[in-house]
């Protein structure tokens, strides 16, 4: 037991992060205005932070429920593969980049909903990176690449029917697309090591 908490120290401290913002934000609602991202820039600006704490903010129990199985599911295989800092680097810069691409989104479909929660583009970044770097290796039954089709397509479809509900979606998009990209860099690397 102590082998594997060593061995995935990186992805623990995640999902303990999540887990603890989680708790706060549920505990404390008016946390909401100092960790969730305004879609409004303006704000955003008055608290730049939030570009950050929002990719660790969640507000409802389903939404961190799958993100943090993503998590350590694909967490745990990324941080084999590579390392801890591989891992943190991946989960927040997809966070990041997902973050403003609401900037974007929110006036084209004149999203006014205020206050947004979204650690998905960091979540669905991780499953890209790994599924990029490893896409045949088999999870759950199924090759990666296929978890990572589902996971596209599935929000793809949410977003369309319901975008006003779906705000986040394109920043999942983007988490994705930018998780990927991380993912050919690091195959590459590899490719790269084992031809020396």
């Amino acid at each position: 037991m102590k082998k594997y908490f060593t061995k995935n120290l990186a992805v623990l401290v995640l999902i303990c992060i999540n887990i603890i913002v989680f708790i706060a934000l549920n505990v404390f609602p008016n946390l909401g205005d100092n960790f969730l991202l305004n879609a409004d820039p303006q704000i955003a600006f008055e608290k730049p932070w939030t570009l950050i704490t929002v990719f660790f903010s969640h507000v409802l129990p389903i939404h961190i429920l799958l993100n943090m199985l993503l998590v350590l599911i694909f967490g745990t295989e990324l941080n084999k593969e590579t390392s801890a800092k591989v891992l943190y680097f991946a989960y927040v810069v997809c966070g990041f980049i997902g973050s403003l691409t609401i900037f974007i989104y929110a006036p084209l479909i004149d999203y006014n909903g205020g206050l947004i929660s979204g650690a998905s583009a960091a979540a669905f970044g991780i499953v890209a990176a790994y599924a990029t770097l490893k896409p045949d290796a088999l999870i759950l039954n199924s090759k990666s690449k296929y978890w990572l089709i589902a996971l596209f397509a599935v929000n793809a479809i949410l977003t369309i029917r319901n975008p006003q509900v779906s705000i986040g979606g394109p920043a999942h998009a983007v988490g994705i697309v930018v998780g990927m990209f991380i993912g050919w860099l690091l195959k590459k690397k590899l490719s790269v090591k084992s031809n020396d």
